[in-house]
């Protein structure tokens, strides 16, 4: 009967380790960094800047110690295939600034650091680029979802007709998710585009002195996922 031969693990340098780790959580804090400013003027998660720097220095780990064994290669394939992730990714450039990082670990764990020094702020700096001149720094925009709930009269044409007009006063553009009623009470879900503050507040005013009695929540739509 064969003996099942003994796995060589990889040796992996401490030294360089430790330089390619303190050299990728620069250039990693260098993309949360970036990615913080973007957010500040588009729709994007603040809290993923600091999961950026723990995803390049993860992979940088784990390319280390692989990047010289094909049996740890192929058992990283199978430990990694029963993992499912379900997080969404709500904006694409949250996908983007994933990538780079996770681009940044590769190349330190094999040990390309010039290049990793040299393409990381070359990208940054591309993107940066590209806001400026599709005038994405403008201010910011989003979606709100709204929820209004008034009592319900006698006509339900009229009850609709009125809500949206007053949700109106905020975007001209309503997109309407689900319209409710029953004995007492009259729902509209919608989605609208807000681009002031100061129209969140005339339309607060607007709705208390026509629906005293009625309510609305307003939620920030870019925290949901998409469907």
């Amino acid at each position: 009967m064969n003996a099942i031969p003994a796995v060589q693990l990889p040796e992996v340098s401490l030294e360089s380790l430790i330089f390619n780790l303190a050299l990728g959580a620069i250039l990693s804090l260098g993309i949360g960094w970036h990615y913080s400013l973007r957010a500040k003027k588009k729709l994007l998660r603040p809290e993923l800047r600091f999961i950026l720097p723990v995803i390049c220095l993860t992979t940088l780990l784990v390319i280390s110690v692989v990047k010289s064994s094909l049996a740890l290669s192929l058992g990283l394939v199978g430990a990694l295939s029963i993992v499912r992730f379900r997080t969404p990714i709500k904006e694409p450039e949250e996908l983007a600034y994933i990538f780079l990082a996770i681009a940044l670990g590769l190349a330190l764990g094999a040990d390309q650091r010039e290049v990793a020094a040299v393409s990381v702020p070359l990208i940054l700096g591309f993107i940066s680029a590209i806001g400026f001149f599709t005038k994405e720094n403008s201010s910011p925009t989003g979606n709100l979802l709204i929820t209004v709930e008034v009592p319900r009269n006698d006509n339900e044409n009229e009850n609709l007709e009125d809500i949206l007009k007053t949700v109106a006063n905020i975007c001209p553009t309503i997109e309407v998710r689900k319209i409710h009623q029953d004995n007492r009470i009259f729902t509209i879900v919608a989605i609208v585009n807000v681009n002031e503050p100061e129209l969140l507040t005339k339309f607060s005013e607007s709705f208390n002195s026509r629906y005293p009695n009625g309510r609305f929540t307003f939620i920030d739509d870019s925290s949901f996922p998409n469907e």
